[in-house]
């Protein structure tokens, strides 16, 4: 979440966990168990409101997150167009409002068309005129675009799951390739004929093997991505993520829920939703061949709600298997981000100081001139305090620091001919320069050997003289 900027917008985040938590609440309220006295007309009318109102205030918590340059032009923009595309897609496809998601995201893809201008204040009549000109027609034709697109892909996945399953595709374990697609299509809310298609079609073992999955991923896997992802993000982010994990637990078999907060991640974290897809292959494949039985049966999958009371049977009798299966559900993801922080890290930092070498107007290479040359190796061993000792062979230079820290990999490797080469054991860098190896060693070795804070010739110090008064200081202190 740290493409918007100001503190204030990131602390208001935890605004967007409400709309989540009261559209939980009324599903929790609206339980047949809960209130077996209403209707079941009634029950379906509340539980249809729920389901198309907590989602609109979902896309309108998320308006206020985002800074603006009119906050009431923004929230009735985002208002209307959640209100218009819930018509649009209702007429195309009912199925739709028992999950809107897609309506959130068309009104949410309008709050781009609304950030706030640097020197809208400051513009004349007409300038101010032509930017809001050009807002509103964003303001169209975002949610237009946003709607079409999805319309597409969701077309094209159904049609690629039609043909596949008629062959050989989807009767073996290539089909592991349907869970992904359907995680994709559930963080959109738009899942449910890719989960009839699949589950009618497979053959048992798989429709076990994928039911197992999709209900372990966003039972286990998500809370635990989302987690793991916390602890390397800041504190206000890390407050929030933390309390979307226990929001993902206690709304895990909301269909809504779950879609939303996978939206969650599409949009501000993508590589966590990246390795929920990953966790959710190997769990596919783990099910499959540990013969896992069902979770519960195929026409209770987020269709569109879970409804757990199935499945008590199930987790009271303490199948080992399944608990394998959760725990690879958990320790999976965590691997993965794991392995991509780290890995991703170094790629960040080099990133950051390109920029900032761009910025500042200058690039420095092997072939600019030794006097530059030795000036960019300065700066990128950290300065001569940072450098312990410098030695020559050939066209390779050999230089050893104090505090790798102070260094930067991506300068000394642009530096190089070839490829700079590093002992992070010794503090040792190995850098082929080419003819300017001998220079460079030269003037290295009389910055390591000169120490600026004592000089070599010491200046002896001028004679000491009395300070006497001016001659008309006597005259004055003698009238005195």
């Amino acid at each position: 979440m740290g493409i918007f900027q100001p503190y204030n917008y990131k602390q208001r985040s935890i605004l967007i966990l409400l709309p989540l938590m009261l559209l939980a609440i009324c599903t929790w309220a609206l339980n047949p168990i809960n209130t077996p006295e209403l209707a079941l007309n009634q029950r379906d009318v509340l539980l249809l409101a729920a389901r198309i109102f907590f989602p609109g205030l979902f896309a309108i918590a998320v308006a206020l997150v985002v800074p603006t340059f009119d906050r009431l032009f923004q929230l009735t923009t985002v208002t209307i167009v959640y209100v218009l595309s819930l018509l649009l897609t209702l007429s195309s496809n009912i199925s739709v409002i028992n999950s809107p998601i897609i309506c959130v995201l068309s009104a949410v893809s309008t709050l781009l068309a609304m950030l706030p201008y640097s020197s809208f204040e400051q513009d004349r009549f007409a300038g101010q005129s032509r930017r809001l000109f050009l807002t509103l027609f964003f303001v169209v034709l975002l949610p237009v675009v946003t709607l079409l697109a999805l319309s597409v892909i969701v077309k094209q996945f159904n049609i690629f799951i039609l043909y596949t399953l008629e062959d050989k595709f989807g009767e073996g374990l290539l089909s592991v390739i349907y869970v992904p697609m359907y995680l994709m299509l559930q963080s959109v809310g738009l899942h449910d004929l890719v989960g009839h298609l699949i589950t009618f079609n497979y053959k048992n073992n798989m429709v076990t093997a994928f039911v197992n999955t999709i209900i372990v991923c966003n039972i286990f896997a998500l809370p635990a991505t989302i987690f793991f992802r916390s602890l390397f993000t800041k504190k206000h982010i890390n407050l929030f993520l933390t309390l979307l994990v226990v929001v993902c637990i206690l709304t895990s078999s909301i269909g809504a829920c779950v879609s939303l907060i996978l939206l969650l991640l599409v949009i501000f974290y993508p590589g966590a939703f990246g390795a929920l897809l990953i966790t959710s292959m190997s769990c596919f494949l783990l099910s499959y061949y540990l013969h896992i039985p069902a979770i519960t049966s195929v026409e209770n999958l987020y269709l569109p709600d879970v409804n757990f009371n199935s499945t008590r049977e199930f987790f009271t009798e303490g199948n080992h298997n399944f608990g394998m299966l959760a725990a690879f559900a958990v320790i999976v993801p965590c691997i993965i981000i794991e392995l991509s922080m780290v890995l991703s890290r170094e790629n960040l930092l080099d990133k950051k100081r390109k920029i900032r070498s761009i910025n500042r107007g200058y690039t420095i290479n092997a072939n600019s001139s030794p006097e530059l040359t030795l000036l960019a190796f300065l700066r990128a061993l950290g300065g001569i305090s940072n450098i312990v000792d410098v030695e020559e062979d050939g066209s390779w230079i050999y230089i050893q620091v104090i505090n790798n820290d102070q260094v930067s990999f991506t300068a000394l490797n642009t530096l190089g001919i070839k490829k700079l080469l590093v002992d992070n054991v010794n503090n040792l860098y190995l850098c082929d320069v080419g003819d300017q190896s001998h220079f460079l060693h030269q003037r290295l070795s009389k910055f390591i050997e000169n120490s600026f804070t004592v000089s070599e010739k010491e200046v002896a110090l001028s004679t000491p003289f009395n300070i006497e008064p001016m001659p008309y200081a006597k005259k004055a202190q003698n009238k005195d």
